[in-house]
């Protein structure tokens, strides 16, 4: 069990692999609580009915792309990632920076499905939420027989126009997923631009490589 979030925890750093989801508009997306448990329940099922095809990186990327990414704030991510970086960049190039980095999400997340071995979820007990809250961190419990459960942590942000949550960050075993992407990416984007690693992660992405920049399988 702690082999599978480790290799998730080092190949995507942003991310929330128990996000997902077929019927969008189905979630609850204005209480967090509700959203990510529904999320997470169904991401769990769907590894479940699926483990014959999760050997198929263009079958987990899709499975990603289509479930997971509606629940995640890519660009809050991104512009975290991008840091003091994305005032000298343009809007243009800030754009082309998150798109890359969505897709090199995708990319990466697919490395860690590959590695689920029916592992059950232990959903967090519900609380309700203040109005006037805007983060939450809701823990989960990963379960594997004759194993220590896995604390799962997830750190969520509301969008203050539409009243909805949606996911930034990840944290298991002591360690979030958006600082480790910070520390792999923010110092390519101090010496060779936001521009520059934009280019690098599409690079990445289109070799089919779904371990981190820096890595090879």
């Amino acid at each position: 069990m702690k082999k599978f979030f480790k290799t998730l925890l080092s190949a995507a750093a942003v991310g929330f692999t128990l996000f997902s989801f077929n019927a969008y508009a189905a979630v609850d997306m204005t209480d967090p609580y509700k959203m990510v448990d529904a999320v997470a329940q169904k991401t769990f099922s769907d590894l479940k009915a699926n483990k014959d095809k999760l050997n198929d990186v263009a079958f987990r990327k899709q499975l990603i792309r289509e479930d997971l990414m509606p629940y995640v704030n890519t660009a809050y991510a991104a512009y975290s990632v991008m840091g003091q970086y994305a005032q000298n960049a343009t809007k243009e190039e800030r754009s082309a920076f998150t798109e890359a980095f969505g897709e090199y999400i995708v990319a990466t997340y697919a490395d860690a499905l590959g590695k689920y071995n029916n592992q059950e979820l232990v959903s967090p007990v519900y609380e309700k939420v203040g109005d006037k809250e805007t983060i939450v961190s809701i823990k989960f419990l990963i379960r594997e027989p004759q194993k220590q459960d896995l604390e799962v942590v997830f750190k969520l942000i509301k969008n203050r126009k539409t009243g909805e949550w949606k996911a930034f960050d990840m944290v298991a075993e002591g360690i979030s997923m958006l600082s480790a992407k910070q520390s792999e990416l923010t110092p390519l984007i101090r010496t060779k631009g936001v521009a520059g690693v934009t280019s690098l992660l599409k690079e990445h992405i289109e070799s089919l490589n779904t371990a981190p920049i820096g890595q090879t399988k």
